[in-house]
């Protein structure tokens, strides 16, 4: 796994629950694989009109990700990739840890981060609405 550049190697390594999404339809399933996990797919939810999304908990850092879709291991083109062909192409994502409070002593981080994890799960919704929305992606 690359660090990114908000990683520090003598500190705890913190999570951040993170939204994908795949946008570009499947007849039955949709599951998102990272580097992160090992590569094990985790299931996505169909949010309708060929979309499916999850919110996972993912470290801080750089990584490489691909799609599952109707069992077929799939890079979008939505994403950023690296790698030089079908076989070895990848989507990328830059995820950032949350700023530093209370001058960086250790421990303090935002709200919105856990350091222990979690299960994937549907993204929030506040009136139908994500709260961020990128082209893509975002980020709860």
């Amino acid at each position: 796994m690359l660090h990114g550049e908000y990683a520090d190697p003598g500190e705890e390594e913190v999570m951040v629950k993170t939204e994908f999404v795949w946008a570009d339809g499947a007849n039955h399933d949709v599951r998102l694989s990272g580097a992160w996990n090992g590569w094990m797919p985790v299931q996505m939810y169909h949010e309708g009109g060929g979309m499916w999304s999850v919110v996972t908990p993912v470290p801080a850092g750089t990584h490489e990700f691909k799609f599952v879709v109707d069992g077929e291991w799939r890079h979008s083109t939505r994403h950023p990739t690296v790698g030089d062909d079908e076989m070895t192409m990848n989507n990328i994502r830059v995820i950032r840890g949350p700023p530093k409070v209370n001058g960086g002593k250790k421990g303090a981080t935002s709200p919105n981060a856990s350091s222990s994890g979690g299960s994937p799960a549907r993204r929030s919704k506040e009136g139908g609405k994500r709260r961020h929305r990128g082209a893509c992606c975002s980020i709860s």
